[in-house]
């Protein structure tokens, strides 16, 4: 099998380390190289995910090299309310909805294909979104006991969050109770790039994957792709 070249558009630091230092070795295993990139302009270091600043880098990278893959990293609470799909997600949560995270998801990612295919028609087979539900921080919850040692907080507080919650990625998409600010909350000492690094090399991508359906469900999507397109 040929090697698989992914480039990643990723909304902040957090993201960029968690990709180049944590999943890109896991995945390298499997011959999958993955580059992460932050969103807009070089020396940017990210934040302010509008739809027109991801759709300049996401159709940049397509249009570099016909080999290789594109790929996302963004926050759901962080996305502006253009991005396809995200008015959709609001419309059936209004009418009354209950959409699982996994499902969110789902319409906002169909939704940005459909758009950057529409806008770069030879992106239908190279260009794999992901909407992390609802920040990078959730994944973390993925081992509560490594989670707690490494934040020095006490687990039963992080028990008490997981306990609001059927899985890791259903935590608060409201920016107030969001998974980092529940954590800098229970220890004002926590940093999101250096811990956020540290707890998921810690946890391992194996166990986030196991309870994160959708991060899974993203990996599973990367695995299956083809060297040379």
């Amino acid at each position: 099998m040929s090697s698989v070249e992914i480039y990643i558009v990723v909304e902040g630091q957090t993201e960029q380390t968690f990709v180049r230092e944590v999943l890109g070795p896991y995945m390298a295993y499997k011959e999958i190289y993955l580059h992460p990139a932050l969103i807009g302009s070089p020396g940017n270091k990210g934040g302010n995910v509008c739809f027109c600043r991801a759709k300049k880098d996401i159709v940049g990278f397509l249009k570099q090299r016909n080999e290789t893959y594109v790929s996302t990293m963004f926050d759901y609470f962080r996305i502006d309310s253009k991005w396809p799909g995200r008015g959709e997600v609001q419309q059936q949560i209004q009418n009354g909805g209950s959409l699982p995270a996994t499902q969110k998801a789902k319409i906002i990612e169909n939704a940005t294909s459909d758009e950057i295919i529409r806008v770069f028609a030879n992106a239908k087979s190279r260009f794999i979104p992901y909407i992390e539900m609802h920040e990078f921080e959730a994944l973390l919850f993925s081992d509560a006991d490594i989670l707690a040692e490494k934040t020095e907080i006490d687990v039963s507080h992080i028990q008490r969050i997981l306990g609001n919650y059927s899985n890791p990625e259903e935590i608060n998409d409201d920016p107030e109770k969001a998974p980092s600010k529940q954590l800098m909350t229970l220890n004002y000492k926590y940093r999101k790039i250096a811990n956020g690094k540290m707890v998921s090399e810690a946890i391992g991508i194996q166990t986030i994957r196991k309870k994160c359906a959708n991060f899974n469900n993203w990996l599973t999507k990367l695995e299956h792709l083809q060297g040379g397109c």
